[in-house]
């Protein structure tokens, strides 16, 4: 009864993707895109994601540069990052660590997030966002997942008018993901006053 009830809720939980990515492929979700710290956004979601490493003995910390504003809707952004941890996880060796980089430039936001795994063959890059697509590492080993997950977080970068995209780790080996969506930059500062302007003024 037990496998039956997980089996259930898999199939509830596919047919669910498939909703959410026949809406999003049809551009009937609307998400509300609004200004956002991405630096606070990810502290909380540091929170879980150490959580969740340790669960699955690996490692994950993250870091942050620039300042400025993303134009996102949280919770979205969460859905992507999540489901890119899942796939770090599954790829990852047993104490892999995981690092999540992020980098706020002028008017994009750009993550990244690299794994210690096997990797992914290079020609299975631009397909590796599609349906029901499963990866396999380097070593042939199908990794663990439904295949919705990559095309799940393309459809929400998509409609945030952003961008996703794979590449090879920093040790020529690992699998790196990658999405950019637009930011807004901080407003300019106040020029700063001289000694003379400071002055008060009087009248004569």
């Amino acid at each position: 009864m037990q496998t039956l009830l997980e089996e259930l809720t898999r199939v509830n939980s596919t047919i669910d993707e498939l909703l959410f990515l026949s809406r999003a492929e049809s551009r009937s979700i609307t998400l509300e895109l609004a200004p956002h710290d991405p630096a606070g956004l990810l502290a909380n979601f540091n929170v879980d994601a150490q959580v969740l490493a340790e669960h699955h003995g690996v490692h994950f910390s993250y870091s942050h540069e620039g300042a400025g504003l993303a134009l996102c809707e949280p919770r979205w952004v969460r859905r992507v990052l999540l489901n890119l941890l899942s796939n770090a996880i599954n790829a990852s060796p047993p104490g892999g660590n995981i690092r999540l980089r992020s980098r706020l430039t002028g008017e994009l936001w750009r993550v990244e997030i690299e794994d210690e795994g096997a990797g992914v063959p290079s020609s299975e890059y631009e397909h590796i966002f599609d349906r029901f697509v499963r990866l396999k590492s380097k070593d042939r080993q199908r990794l663990e997942g439904s295949g919705l997950g990559l095309a799940i977080c393309r459809g929400i970068i998509e409609l945030h008018k952003g961008r996703i995209l794979a590449e090879t780790g920093s040790n020529g080996r690992a699998l790196r993901v990658v999405f950019e969506i637009p930011a807004q930059p901080p407003p300019p500062q106040a020029p700063s006053l001289t000694p003379d302007e400071l002055a008060p003024v009087t009248s004569r």
